[in-house]
């Protein structure tokens, strides 16, 4: 699957459909319109320049954030350490499946994690039910 940003600049292809998606609503997230799927590195390929940056609301951000240099949309994210400090996963990205057609992505489950009150240790709860795209649901 190829999705692109609004002018086409900045293209994302993934090998797969995720397994899920993550509508996360800490402030990252649900400022720059993100949804997230996560992959490994090797299932992720890029076309077109992205300009990055890092957060500054987190002591350990770990996540380098890369947007179209002209558009501006957000189009994935690498872990730059672990989440949690130690050893955890890194070779993940976390593409932004709002680039992808929604028909295509019928049948995948949107989780919905409370990210603006997790602390960044432990697991995270979920603000409401997951649901899946295309019953009853339209994303």
């Amino acid at each position: 699957m190829t999705g692109n940003c609004i002018c086409g600049a900045v293209s994302i292809t993934i090998e797969t459909r995720p397994d899920f998606i993550h509508e996360c609503n800490c402030s990252l997230c649900r400022k720059s319109g993100a949804a997230w799927g996560y992959f490994p590195g090797s299932q992720v390929h890029r076309q077109g320049a992205t300009i990055s940056m890092m957060r500054n609301d987190k002591e350990n951000p770990v996540a380098e954030v890369h947007s179209c240099p002209h558009c501006f949309t957000t189009t994935h994210f690498v872990l730059t350490g672990s989440p949690d400090g130690g050893q955890g996963p890194r070779d993940m990205i976390g593409v932004n499946m709002r680039l992808f057609d929604p028909d295509a992505l019928a049948g995948v489950e949107i989780r919905f994690p409370d990210g603006k009150a997790w602390s960044g240790e432990g697991e995270f709860g979920y603000r409401r039910t997951s649901v899946t795209i295309g019953e009853g649901f339209a994303w």
